[in-house]
């Protein structure tokens, strides 16, 4: 082997060793849970409502975000192939229960193509007992909301108006979190 080989394979080795370890550093902090002592959820501030498109629930009736007015909507987008989705959906389904329904609502919205039956299988799987069921298999919310993959969050105000956004998947019923959501009355 030459030297000049050796340094090609030398300075590959290290290139690889540093893409590793800002992979393991830098993904994470974008997509997993938020740890102990942080929401992991990011401000947004907007003048007015944003418009999205409908959804369905499990019997196929079209229902919109703005039929939730009055309400801090917690909009989650996942998918049953989706792993972290998977992982944060009990947390969700919790999340739903500490929050007083009368003032919040938790809304997970299956990105799956596949119908309903899929999804409530992993319903049924994970044990959930307080989220509805709620599918957008054309994927219109995830475009309309600029979601570069799944799950991801978006906080709406009881008007409607956008609030938090957060990418990826997060330990929705931690201390921290609900205390965070709680918060945003005041910001309404």
């Amino acid at each position: 082997m030459t030297a000049q080989t050796r340094l090609t394979l030398l300075k590959a080795g290290l290139l690889g060793l540093v893409c590793a370890g800002l992979f393991a550093t830098i993904v994470p902090r974008l997509m997993g849970p938020a740890g102990p002592g942080r929401h992991s959820l990011q401000s947004l501030s907007s003048d007015g409502p944003v418009q999205l498109s409908s959804f369905v629930d499990e019997a196929g009736t079209p229902i919109s975000v703005d039929s939730f007015r009055g309400k801090i909507v917690v909009l989650n987008l996942w998918a049953v192939w989706c792993v972290p989705c998977l992982q944060e959906m009990p947390s969700l389904d919790r999340l739903a229960e500490l929050l007083p329904q009368d003032e919040f609502v938790v809304i997970a919205v299956s990105q799956d193509r596949s119908g309903p039956e899929v999804v409530k299988r992993a319903f049924d799987r994970l044990g959930l007992q307080r989220l509805k069921l709620y599918l957008d298999p054309a994927g219109k919310l995830s475009k309309e909301i600029g979601a570069r993959g799944m799950p991801t969050t978006l906080i709406l105000s009881a008007e409607g108006k956008p609030l938090s956004f957060r990418e990826g998947a997060a330990t929705w019923d931690s201390e921290d979190t609900v205390k965070y959501i709680r918060a945003l009355q005041s910001r309404t």
